[in-house]
Formats: structure tokens, C-alpha cells, sequence
């Protein structure tokens, strides 16, 4: 979903991508406008728990437990999707829509490519937050 940006508003202010597949999604952005210390929580969060998400996707491909893929691959893919991880996003709806009727090999694939996907949104995300430190008065806002 996204939203109109005013030119004053921080996501307007924000609006630049840090890193190749994340940009901070606007709702973010106008939720704590001044206080970046909560996206960095947020950011935090979000990482912790798709790390573990893409770990379970990995114990359920090594014991071919399809209900659990899709049943992580989806939670993934909502988280995904409220932070901007868009392109993880794509590639847990891929694996969610897919589980069923892929073989196990391509589902590793997909569970991979998430894998390095959380990386590099990951890596952007902490570029983000790291410039946007509270106090650092280099910090565009």
C-alpha cells in the first residue's frame, strides 16, 4: 500500500532508498516522526524474527514438512510486506503459493533466495538506521 506523500512530510523527506531492496515505507516514517529509535527497534525485530522464520523454512524443507513452509513462508511474507521487504515479500508468496506443488529442490531455492534477500534488505536497513541515529546531527530528516 502506498501512500501520497505531502512534500513536507518525513516520508517525502525520506523517500530516497537506502540500499538496492529496502526503502523505509512512509507509515514508518510519519508513526515516529523525530524519534528514529523505534524504527531501529522495529528494523531490529523484523530482522531477529525472519531469521528465525527462515531458519524454521529450512528445518521444514530438510524434513519435508510442507504445512510448516507455507505456514512461515506466509507470516514472513506479511512482515515483509509492512516494513517495504518487498522483494522477500514476492519470494515468500512465491514459496507459499508454491509449496504444495514444487519439488522440495526449488522450494530450496526460494528459501535461499530469501535467505539472501534478508541480507541485503537486512544490510540496507541497518545503513538506514546507522545514519539516522538520534542525535547525529549529519542525519537527514
Amino acid at each position: 500500500m502506498n501512500s501520497t506523500l505531502t512534500p513536507n512530510s518525513p516520508a517525502a523527506q525520506h523517500s530516497q532508498s537506502y540500499g538496492a531492496k529496502w526503502t523505509p515505507p512512509s507509515w514508518l516514517l510519519e508513526v515516529a516522526p523525530g524519534d528514529d529509535s523505534i524504527i531501529a527497534e522495529l528494523i531490529d525485530v523484523f530482522k531477529t524474527a525472519t531469521e528465525t522464520s527462515l531458519q524454521q523454512m529450512q528445518t521444514a524443507l530438510a524434513t519435508v514438512d510442507v504445512p510448516r513452509l507455507r505456514t512461515e513462508a506466509h507470516r514472513t511474507k506479511g512482515s515483509a510486506r509492512q516494513v517495504g521487504a518487498d522483494a522477500l515479500a514476492e519470494v515468500c508468496q512465491a514459496l507459499e503459493l508454491a509449496s504444495s506443488l514444487t519439488p522440495v529442490s526449488r522450494l530450496a531455492e526460494l528459501v535461499a533466495r530469501g535467505q539472501e534477500l534478508l541480507a541485503e534488505t537486512g544490510s540496507a536497513m541497518t545503513s538506514y538506521s546507522s545514519s539516522h541515529k538520534a542525535g547525529d546531527p549529519s542525519a537527514p530528516h
